[in-house]
């Protein structure tokens, strides 16, 4: 990145990538992504966001704490799923002044799409995710966050745009995944509850309580990055499945429990 050529303008851009356990991809990610940005005179600094403890993945929680150490040097972001490679080169990962702009849209992403998913990569202003309040930090496990980002975005007034236009589809983007090395976490509390698209007014980046544990920076085949290791804090009386042995099924008998002594 060249920080004297006007030619890259004076946006700068912080990638939030929440992450946990793939080193693999992490490893291949980085320099990719970092050359590709060079490429396109983007100014940015990759932020590896860590969860170091033993709760379950909270991605909504994690992109939170990326932009709260960002939000004081860097003037938009973008969430960035560690497992999606961008590969057409006429991907723009430019400053979104027209509001959020959805870089890996349902025609685009490998794997998944409908009419309200935002998944994979999003890009922000820093005013604008503020404006949102961020995303919730009370969905644990994988998948459901970005349906409560985007009912946020709607009531915000917001204007979403996405990436279109492209010809390369669903190759638009290198999916590393590799489920049978690393599995997700498949206990949708968010779908049992009924509250897939419901706004959670309660969480949010003002209220991300984390410890951060250490920072390191660091390069991968001369692509720098910074590792932000942190832990994240559960109120595990307000929300116990964030605890990995907490199931959906414990989830569902605790709620007839209630719904019992509520008769």
């Amino acid at each position: 990145m060249d920080g004297d050529d006007p030619a890259w303008g004076n946006h700068r851009l912080s990638v939030i990538v929440p992450y946990r356990g793939a080193f693999d991809e992490l490893l291949l990610f980085v320099p990719h992504l970092h050359k590709f940005l060079n490429a396109r005179m983007v100014r940015h600094k990759i932020c590896i966001i860590h969860q170091v403890d033993n709760y379950r993945f909270n991605r909504g929680f994690l992109i939170n704490i990326g932009f709260l150490l960002s939000r004081d040097k860097f003037d938009y972001m973008v969430m960035h799923d560690i497992d999606l490679l961008p590969v057409n080169p006429l991907l723009n990962y430019s400053y979104p002044d027209e509001g959020p702009y959805h870089l890996s849209s349902p025609e685009y992403h490998p794997q998944y799409g409908g009419k309200r998913f935002i998944g994979g990569v999003l890009l922000f202003t820093m005013k604008d995710f503020a404006k949102v309040q961020g995303m919730t930090n009370g969905d644990w496990g994988w998948g459901g966050e970005d349906n409560e980002l985007y009912t946020r975005i709607r009531l915000s007034k917001l204007k979403l745009t996405r990436a279109s236009g492209l010809t390369t589809g669903r190759k638009t983007f290198m999916n590393i995944h590799d489920v049978s090395k690393r599995p997700r976490d498949k206990e949708r509390f968010d779908t049992v509850k009924g509250n897939q698209f419901k706004l959670d007014s309660e969480y949010g980046f003002s209220n991300a309580k984390y410890n951060l544990q250490r920072v390191v920076a660091m390069e991968i085949d001369d692509a720098p990055v910074t590792i932000y290791n942190v832990e994240l804090q559960c109120d595990v009386t307000k929300t116990p499945w964030c605890q990995t042995n907490y199931t959906v099924a414990d989830y569902k008998s605790r709620r007839n429990i209630k719904n019992k002594d509520s008769d």
